[in-house]
């Protein structure tokens, strides 16, 4: 019998059915045992034959891996001594695989037990001697006959079990053990009664004389009955140990019996709270001799009073005196430095100098308020005593901040050199030329806030040119000292050709450029090219060519063959006007059809080019004269038929309309060049680039591009434990008036714990800037004073202090404040594991687990939820034992008197371990309880 879904046998055996003597109470069985065994070859026989089983005196040792849980596990130093000890083994077969007998009436004794002896004179557990095991003896003054148990009574501590989903049959038991070892395990319990506070020793030994003789060495030979026999007086015994561990009970009471004893009792008025005496402040305040302020700590009763002075009216005049001394630093000049008391948290707020004025910011109120000022004034001397400790983790944390120092200041330096060089060679350009300049970088330029987000590159986009504009052999024919500028005869050095002004975008003229095949002619490269003259859209236009003056000498006529020069140019090929007569000419190359050539000229700027300025170009030769100077001032023939295709070829070529001040040459060079200009700042480029080399960089300044190198260390250990440190009494007043097994309601007290956060912070950075850490003073370094480690999502218990602005000290920003459960209870101190929850009957029924804990000595335990303060007596606490495996004995107080061994009291070894199983304990506190006023 079992409870559901875990079934308990007495016995299990593995393999086929064997003619074995019956194990009868009366006598024992014998230590060896034979059997017949018939065998067929291809179907001819059966033949008979006689095997001798193996036995208990054939077991030389227990396979460790075989062990798979004790309870208590070993070391353990607090088990219940209400408890009884046990050993689970793999296979659960295996107590009863050796043992040479059949069951009778459900009763199988197994070949091996456990005992639990006390550690104590005349016990000892000796290394091997003649054998391979370890030796336990039990001698005097110990007396064996109150260690080991009756052997007698071995079959009901061992049974088998079986994990199952349903009830079941015989034959479905046997079919769900072979099927699935993982279900199944056998377990040797030790009917030991336990003491208390005291140390044991448990061991599994052979039940068997033989298997006690194999153990020890020694021939078994034909041992027959048990390991030892129970009397008064016994002599002292030697058992071979096949397994064993050590533990100790600790005091008296199990889970169930301490958590029954928790209540919920009434605690002294004020209890959470102790009065300061302020008639000595130092304030020379008329009529403060007998002015007391209630201080409590981080953890606040329910049902705390609100008005926490003993004369409302010192409260004013305190922080009025209090304010007036701490701003007398800044009445002072800088020369005379003025010693005074600090002002907590003045590096997180926006003005210095405190105003009464503002009565609702936190600032004024923690440094005007003689209980927030000593909480805060805990958190410094918590940095005061832990400050080499402190300092040393925060340079743990900042390990590269040498080397990122090195870097950093070479980023300075290489900033005032790109600055310097941006400034007195790129800023002074003409818009073209730094368009050339900064033409490779603008695929790199992203956009800017200057610019309103649009790049370099989508500028360019929008200018609607070729990036070939930007070329590089644009840049070379166009440059201002070139050949093709001195060609052009402008006057002075500075003149330009102005090239990117004179570049029609392709849209706007409604036609593509396309690179033509073979040699470049004007025929075949002319179209593709813009009018190199900044033209208006009407001039280009099919109006503009039918009204155009009449060209009566116009003709079309076939290329002139090129006329021999001397020089070493290579050749280059024009249109001559010739009487009105265009004549096509066409590029050659050097050294083909003609001497003259156009050459790569040098560059001026390179001193390692060989190639020698171009000469001056030869004056172009006059056109010969109209051979009729008087001409009908008409066009011929082929120019009206030129002019009506030119018409018709512009009308199907343009648009309609031109767009709205739209222009050949419009582009807007100095627009993009600003834009250029602000996209490659130094103060820009090296304040990116430098904040790349950072995890999470700080946003530079507008006077300094590069960032601080300033770091912030961390701390997420929960400072609750530091001021537990300093005094419990600080965590909470009138602590020692806590009555034992009691259960109270708390609220944490926003107020204290942001006061003591802020002073913590405040003192670690002025430690920090006194050690020449580069920290800002603005950095919040710790954030946690709860132990959130039950809840590791929890929100931090403040935000950055930074952030506060003019909020209200302990208004709640990250947390509000939460219900506490307070045990003082030997209970969770000997059950660390214990489950506590908070529970709200639905439907849906709510459930919330801790999102802190924390225990102070000695035996004082409180979590904290997030239950709503208004509502939390609609809720209940409920403290369970975690579930596990299956655990053995009595009730507290419930155990056999007079005796050291629990005697077998049911039928099978079953039925013992079902009654004798002890399930999970759960409790259940309503939260009204803890919030009820004490009975008179």
């Amino acid at each position: 019998m079992s409870e559901p879904n875990l079934v308990f046998l007495p016995w299990v055996r593995r393999g086929g059915p064997l003619d074995l003597p019956e194990d009868r109470r009366d006598g024992h069985p014998a230590s060896q045992a034979s059997a017949t065994a018939e065998v067929r070859v291809n179907g001819v026989g059966p033949a008979t034959v006689s095997v001798r089983l193996m036995g208990p005196g054939d077991v030389t040792v227990l396979p460790p891996q075989q062990v798979i849980r004790t309870d208590p596990a070993p070391g353990t130093r607090t088990f219940e001594s209400n408890y009884l000890a046990l050993v689970e083994l793999d296979e659960p077969a295996l107590p009863w695989l050796f043992t040479p007998a059949k069951a009778v009436d459900g009763r199988l004794r197994p070949w091996m037990c456990l005992v639990v002896v006390r550690e104590q004179p005349g016990v000892q557990l000796a290394p091997p001697t003649r054998g391979s095991l370890p030796v336990l003896t039990i001698g005097a003054p110990a007396r064996p006959e109150e260690e080991l148990p009756d052997l007698d009574d071995s079959w009901a501590w061992a049974h088998a079990q079986l994990a199952t989903d349903a009830a079941m049959t015989d034959a479905a038991l046997a079919d769900a053990l072979a099927a699935d070892p993982t279900r199944s395990l056998s377990r040797l319990v030790s009917g030991r009664l336990l003491a208390e506070q005291t140390e044991y020793l448990a061991c599994v030994v052979p039940t068997f004389e033989a298997g006690r003789r194999t153990g020890l060495g020694d021939d078994p030979g034909d041992a027959q009955g048990p390991a030892w026999r129970r009397a008064p007086g016994m002599a002292p015994v030697e058992l071979p140990v096949l397994h064993h561990w050590r533990f100790a009970t600790g005091p008296a009471g199990d889970f169930q019996s301490l958590a029954m004893a928790i209540r919920g009792r009434p605690v002294a008025d004020g209890f959470g709270t102790r009065a300061v005496d302020l008639s000595t402040s130092g304030l020379e305040i008329p009529g403060a001799d007998d002015t007391q302020v209630l201080l409590a700590g981080a953890l606040l009763a329910l049902d705390a009073p609100a008005e926490r002075w003993s004369d409302p009216a010192m409260e004013g005049r305190f922080a009025t005196a209090l304010v007036d001394v701490l701003n007398l630093p800044d009445q002072v000049p800088p020369s005379h430095p003025l010693l005074a008391p600090p002002r907590y948290g003045q590096a997180y707020a926006a003005a210095r100098t405190l105003d009464l004025a503002t009565t609702t910011r936190w600032y004024e109120q923690l440094n005007s308020d003689p209980g927030h000022r000593v909480a805060a004034a805990l958190g410094t001397l918590v940095v005061q005593q832990q400050q080499e400790t402190l300092v040393a983790a925060a340079w743990d944390q900042s390990a590269d901040l040498h080397a990122a120092g090195r870097v950093f200041g070479l980023a300075t330096l290489g900033l005032a050199l790109a600055d310097s060089l941006h400034r007195r060679h790129v800023v002074p350009l003409p818009a073209e030329d730094g368009l050339f300049v900064l033409a490779p970088l603008r695929a790199r330029l992203l956009g800017s806030p200057a610019t309103g987000g649009a790049s370099f590159a989508q500028q360019w986009s929008q200018a609607q040119l070729p990036d070939r504009a930007l070329s590089p052999v644009v840049r070379r024919a166009t440059r201002v000292r070139g050949p093709a500028v001195r060609r052009l005869g402008r006057a002075g050095s500075t003149a330009r050709l102005d090239i990117l002004d004179r570049m029609g975008p392709i849209s706007r003229i409604n036609r593509d450029l396309t690179i033509p095949a073979g040699p470049l002619t004007f025929e075949a490269g002319g179209a593709a090219l813009p009018n190199p003259m900044a033209l208006s859209w009407a001039q280009v236009s099919a109006d503009a060519v039918l009204s155009g003056l009449p060209r009566p000498g116009f003709a079309l006529g076939p290329m002139p063959a090129p006329t021999p020069r001397p020089g070493p140019l290579p050749p280059i090929g024009g249109g001559v006007l010739d009487g009105g007569v265009l004549a096509p000419g066409r590029f050659t190359r050097a050294g083909r059809d003609a001497p003259f050539a156009l050459r790569r000229p040098r560059d001026p700027f390179d001193p390692d080019d060989p190639v020698d300025p171009d000469p001056d170009p030869e004056p172009e030769p006059e056109p010969e004269p109209d051979p009729d100077p008087r001409p009908p001032r008409q066009d011929n023939q082929v120019a009206a038929t030129f002019r009506a295709a030119a018409a018709r070829h512009l009308s199907a070529f343009l648009a309609a309309a031109p767009p709205a001040g739209a222009s050949f040459g419009s582009l807007p060079t100095e627009a993009i060049f600003a834009e250029a200009l602000a996209l490659t700042t130094p103060a820009r480029t090296f304040g990116a680039r430098v904040s790349g080399l950072l995890e999470a960089p700080a946003p530079p300044a507008a006077d300094d591009p590069v960032p601080s190198l300033r770091f912030a260390p961390r701390f997420d250990t929960p400072m609750s434990r530091s001021l537990a440190e300093l005094g419990q009494h600080w965590l909470l007043p009138g602590l020692d008036g806590v009555p034992a097994d009691t259960a109270l309601g708390l609220r944490t007290n926003g107020e204290f714990v942001e006061a003591f956060l802020v002073g913590l912070n405040h003192e670690l950075g002025r430690e920090l800037l006194w050690r020449e850490f580069p920290t800002p003073m603005t950095a919040t370094f710790f954030d946690r004073f709860w132990d959130a480690a039950v809840a590791p999502g929890a929100p931090p218990d403040v935000a950055p202090l930074d952030s506060w602005g003019d909020r209200a000290l302990g208004a709640p920003t990250a947390v509000e404040d939460r219900f506490v459960l307070l045990l003082r209870s030997e209970l969770i101190k000997r059950f660390p594991d214990a489950l506590v929850s908070a529970t709200k009957p639905g439907p849906p029924v709510e459930r919330l687990l801790p999102v802190f804990r924390g225990s102070m000595d000695p035996d004082i335990s409180y979590f904290g939820f997030t239950v709503p303060l208004a509502d939390a007596d609609d809720w209940s606490i409920v403290i369970a034992e975690q579930p596990g495996a299956p655990r053995f004995g009595f009730e507290v107080g419930e155990a056999p008197a007079g005796v050291s061994h629990a005697p077998a009291t049911e039928a099978t070894s079953a039925r013992q371990a079902a009654r004798l199983r002890q399930l999970p304990a759960r409790i259940t506190i309503p939260v009204a309880v803890l919030l009820r006023e004490p009975t008179p």
